[in-house]
């Protein structure tokens, strides 16, 4: 059974309900998902054992191999994993809810939210990518740990939010408003710690639709 986080439950309106969607979710879309991940984790397997193999001269791209360093393909697990984990209708209608600042849920009350409520990867798209791969590394590539049980445990962190976009994104270099980007551990950003430091409102309101 999929779970939330204690520390995130408390930051969202509306807990158990996510909770029951994410189940609902993962039961419909399993057969669907559990395959296509492994196809995608396995690709990467291949690959970065292969650099691995033939280092030095794969270091350019690779990296040592270590994850916490910079690297190209560190910089890769962005859009593989946390922009394109194969998730199958991993949106909105098919989950049965959205979640929303007050300020931007006001907008959207107020039918007024153009271009004022913006997207947010509220994990981050490349932690969500690092994270999982070394997961996968250190799990020995487990791939039926990963899939029955990592992932799903961790779908929420694939979650989006809604923000006015001044929550966003800073409006001036000196400006202290806007949600910092890379500068928090997972941990943190579970707890929304990231969202508290630039006073946007908690709990995010979950908005079913």
């Amino acid at each position: 059974m999929i779970r939330l986080p204690d520390n995130f439950s408390k930051v969202i309106s509306s807990p158990d309900y996510v909770e029951v969607r994410l189940n609902q979710y993962w039961n419909n879309y399993s057969d669907y998902n559990i395959p296509a991940i492994r196809a995608r984790l396995l690709g990467m397997k291949t690959e970065y054992q292969y650099a691995m193999d033939n280092q030095p001269n794969t270091e350019w791209y690779y990296g040592t191999g270590n994850l916490d360093k910079t690297s190209k393909f560190r910089s890769h697990t962005r859009l593989d994993i946390g922009y394109g984990l194969p998730l199958k209708d991993f949106y909105t209608k098919t989950l049965g809810f959205e979640l929303f600042s007050e300020k931007a849920l006001q907008l959207k009350l107020d039918r007024k939210m153009g271009k004022q409520v913006v997207k947010d990867h509220i994990f981050g798209s490349t932690e969500i990518g690092v994270q999982n791969f070394k997961t996968y590394i250190e799990s020995e590539w487990d791939l039926d740990y990963m899939t029955n049980e990592y992932i799903p445990q961790t779908l929420y962190q694939h979650f989006i939010s809604r923000l006015h976009k001044s929550e966003h994104q800073k409006e001036e270099a000196d400006d202290k408003s806007g949600v910092a980007r890379g500068k928090h551990t997972i941990e943190e950003k579970t707890s929304l710690l990231h969202y508290k430091e630039v006073d946007i409102p908690l709990p995010l309101k979950v908005v079913r639709g």
